[in-house]
């Protein structure tokens, strides 16, 4: 058996798996999928059992414990390992840190070289799926997920992404595919193909789903920097009017409370959301006061001044010169 990673105990025995499930995990079995166990009196069984091998690899994995225990945990892999918890809460010992993850929730990144512990501080069942990315597959999602560059970055330096500190527990679309890939019964061929499909799709939504939500150096989410650039272009369409849309309008097309968009203008742009579209307003005043020798009140009348002296002191006191002036310093 070729696993994605290897499992030894804390003292760095192997744990070594034999194919197929005894008749006494008859209920654990997933037709169609490849399975191997492992039982030790020390600590109960370890199930696997593989469900997709097509471009990608994922396992099912169950910790069946009778008491608790501590495993360490090696990556066989030089690409993407990525791990969601099913069921039960798990700890896991990275760089001396202990973090505790909950049901739902994808946890690590694993790439080459990472080495860590997995501890189970209490028997029962623990459900987790693995899946492995190799390089060249993880590759064609760089362009539509932009957190696959961090992910590949990481690997070319061999450290694990964590996503604990993230909390980053699957939605309900997310959950609804698990749960097809595990419960759904199916005969072995038909089970077979609906899983690897399953998976896929596993893969696609949790790539979104971390693209969506991971932030970037700037404290910003991709989900973030589209919300501010689907206001910006909002905004900019409406340049000719007097003053913008309401903040309350504008956070409600963006699909955010209005504390969150000031945030996120004030971090791409170190302005507010009003400041922004006077700015970019007034850059196309300028350009059309130097540029154009369009009469000084049409210009007004066009970007919804009530009367050219209020259009007037708005282009002073922005540039320290009045429209007149400005379009007879650049003829000179």
């Amino acid at each position: 058996m070729t696993l994605p990673l290897s499992i030894t105990t804390l003292i760095g025995q192997p744990i070594l798996f034999s194919p197929g499930l005894p008749d006494n995990f008859a209920s654990y079995r997933l037709e169609g999928a490849k399975s191997f166990y492992a039982h030790s009196e020390n600590f109960g069984d370890l199930l696997y059992q593989q469900i997709a091998h097509n471009g990608f690899t994922a396992w099912i994995s169950h910790f069946i414990l009778t008491k608790p225990a501590d495993f360490k945990i090696t990556a066989n892999v030089n690409d993407l390992l990525m791990h969601y918890t099913i069921k039960g809460s798990m700890c896991y010992m990275i760089d001396n840190k202990e973090s505790i993850t909950s049901e739902h929730q994808l946890n690590i990144v694993v790439s080459r070289r990472l080495k860590h512990i997995i501890r189970f501080k209490s028997a029962g069942v623990y459900t987790a799926i693995n899946i492995h990315i190799p390089i060249t597959a993880l590759q064609e999602f760089a362009d539509s997920f932009p957190v696959v560059k961090l992910f590949l970055e990481k690997i070319n330096i061999g450290d694990a992404v964590t996503l604990l500190e993230h909390n980053m527990v699957a939605h309900e679309r997310l959950r609804g595919i698990v749960q097809d890939i595990t419960e759904r019964k199916l005969l072995s061929a038909a089970g077979e193909k609906y899983r690897e499909q399953k998976t896929g799709e596993l893969i696609i939504e949790s790539l979104d789903m971390l693209s969506r939500y991971l932030t970037d150096a700037s404290g910003l989410s991709a989900a973030d920097h589209e919300r501010g650039e689907r206001t910006e272009v909002h905004l900019l369409k409406h340049l000719n009017m007097p003053s913008p849309p309401t903040l309350r309008q504008l956070a409600k097309f963006a699909g955010t409370n209005e504390k969150k968009l000031e945030d996120i203008f004030k971090t791409r742009h170190g302005v507010t959301v009003y400041d922004f579209f006077q700015n970019a307003r007034m850059r196309i005043i300028y350009r059309k006061l130097t540029e154009s020798d369009i009469p000084l009140q049409d210009l007004a009348d066009e970007f919804g001044y009530t009367d050219y002296s209020s259009f007037s002191y708005a282009v002073k006191k922005r540039f320290s010169y009045s429209p007149r002036e400005l379009r007879k310093k650049n003829l000179a």
